[in-house]
């Protein structure tokens, strides 16, 4: 009894040091706020950066249909580094620089994707008010106002 009664005070301790390296050690593995956006310069064309985020692929809505696109998009420097990219890195190749931000991106866009249904992309327009909403996903992360021109170097359904 007293081996099992010394077994269980060692988790214990065990378990609360643990506990208080989590709460006290680094908070942020606790609660995940996303980074603050920075107020940033108006987008100018001068200045921006250029992503791309490539091999982004997913399923169309509920219908069976699948969309694979490379996006590249402009963005401020200032909102940029703010979200932990890095303007070096993202102009020598793909990305941001950041894989955190990348995944971000990617995971905002393939939501997107599949909460639009085959007929709202193929229809006409569709790419346009798709085009649209991805602008409105890059400036949920970057701010409003920081994103410059998009392209879709690559886009293909099926």
């Amino acid at each position: 009894m007293k081996k099992i009664l010394s077994y269980f005070l060692i988790f214990l301790l065990g378990a609360g040091s643990g506990a208080a390296a989590l709460i006290f050690g680094d908070p942020s593995l606790l609660s995940h706020t996303p980074k603050p956006v920075v107020a940033s310069l108006p987008y100018n064309p001068l200045t921006a950066i250029s992503v791309t985020e490539t091999g982004i692929e997913s399923n169309l809505g509920s219908s069976g249909h699948y969309v694979s696109f490379n996006l590249e998009f402009n963005v401020t420097k200032q909102a940029l580094t703010a979200q932990g990219g890095s303007p070096t890195a993202a102009t020598g190749g793909t990305g941001t620089g950041s894989p955190e931000l990348d995944a971000k991106i990617r995971n905002d866009l393939i939501t997107l994707a599949r909460s639009t249904s085959y007929q709202e992309f193929t229809q006409s327009g569709g790419i346009s008010t798709f085009k649209d909403q991805v602008r409105e996903v890059l400036e949920s992360i970057f701010g409003p106002g920081t994103i410059g021109p998009i392209y879709f170097s690559s886009l293909m359904t099926q």
